[in-house]
């Protein structure tokens, strides 16, 4: 007989059927794990939890009762005080005022590194390079020195272009009439053609052309006059016959006679018009929530996330519990069990105007619902 001592190394076969959540090996036939409660015979979308309407109300209840407990439970502290009710005991100092230390003070870590000094080099022959240029500066002489002086130059008069005539004399500017046409000539000064611009004492082409083209400007037009013989109208005959027109009459229209047409009375058979029922679109619901109600949810998921909620709020944090709340209220649908819930938490975040009136207008569209009867009897009082 030999022994086998890896026998209990050998993984021995587990029989029974795996958990698909938590891998557990649950006995054949279990349609629900042990462990963790996830149903083996339906996929994970078609998963139902297990709470039913009353107990996941009374859950509810439970989870709001705690927070009314703990609510009770605080004390009112006064928002002022006076100092006479407050007792305040000061230790006094010492008359040694000493200060004792667990540990002595270590210097290391408050010394500075030592700097390295600055010291002044000296040269010395080794410094001395091998190989030495030499750089000449050129030096200045005396005739580059003249050279660079500028030399004076003295500029001329502009010189005429023509000739000037010699009888031509200097008139000083206060004598020069101001004319805008040609001077007249004197009878004591000679008088030069008044074409010639340049006063050479000749007119050329240019001068010639210039001046025939003033003396066209400045000839006025002369008028002719009109004989009286052309402006006055030869009179007009008197034996001439005037037309007559012959007029023939319009014959009258007759008038049409507007008379209202009588309307044919219905047939008796007949029923009355029924109105047409309004599209579901447009017929709006009427609710009690202080959200726009839109697509509704589960109630598992409702559940779910008002739990979250109220744990926000048991929690003193607001913020969360305002969002989880705001992301359920629209797809809560007509559910009246959750009135007392939805309020409660409302209240706790600080927004107990829209509590109230959602429980006021849940009474006003259900008068006969006990659930809405007893949260508006909780929360009024």
């Amino acid at each position: 007989m030999v022994f086998d001592k890896f026998k209990s190394w050998r993984s021995s076969k587990n029989l029974g059927v795996p958990c698909p959540s938590c891998q557990h090996r649950n006995p054949e036939g279990t349609k629900v794990c042990t462990r963790c409660y996830y149903q083996i015979d339906r996929p994970a979308f078609e998963q139902d939890s297990g709470l039913e309407e009353n107990e996941s109300n009374d859950l509810l209840d439970q989870l709001m009762s705690e927070i009314e407990k703990e609510e009770g439970e605080k004390e009112e502290i006064p928002t002022a005080f006076s100092m006479d009710d407050v007792t305040i005991e000061v230790a006094q100092y010492g008359d040694d005022d000493q200060i004792f230390l667990s540990e002595a003070p270590d210097f290391q870590t408050n010394t500075r590194s030592s700097e390295p000094e600055e010291e002044d080099y000296e040269l010395t022959a080794a410094d001395i390079p091998a190989f030495v240029q030499k750089f000449e500066v050129p030096k200045e002489t005396d005739d580059e020195e003249s050279t660079d002086i500028t030399e004076k130059h003295v500029v001329e008069l502009i010189q005429p272009t023509a000739d000037t005539p010699d009888f031509v004399d200097v008139v000083s500017a206060s004598e020069v009439p101001d004319t805008n046409g040609w001077p007249k000539p004197t009878g004591g000064l000679p008088v030069s053609d008044p074409a010639d611009f340049d006063g050479d004492g000749r007119v050329d082409d240019f001068e010639a052309a210039f001046a025939k083209s003033d003396s066209d400007a400045e000839e006025p037009f002369e008028e002719k006059p009109k004989s009286r013989e052309e402006t006055t109208l030869p009179p007009a005959p008197g034996d001439l016959p005037i037309p007559t027109i012959n007029s023939t009459p319009v014959p009258k229209v007759p008038e049409e006679s507007h008379e209202p047409t009588p309307i044919p009375p219905a047939p008796a058979g007949l029923a009355d018009p029924v109105p047409l029922p309004l599209p579901f679109e447009e017929e709006e619901t009427q609710t009690f929530w202080p959200w726009h109600q839109q697509e509704e949810w589960p109630t598992t998921d409702i559940i779910k996330q008002l739990q979250s909620a109220i744990r926000a709020a048991k929690e003193q944090n607001m913020a969360e519990a305002t969002v989880l709340l705001d992301g359920v209220g629209p797809h809560l649908g007509n559910r009246s069990s959750l009135v007392y819930s939805v309020g409660r938490l409302l209240m706790s975040i600080g927004r107990g105007r829209e509590a109230i009136r959602m429980v006021e207008t849940a009474s006003r569209i259900y008068p006969e619902d006990p659930d809405i009867a007893k949260a508006r009897e909780k929360l009024s009082s």
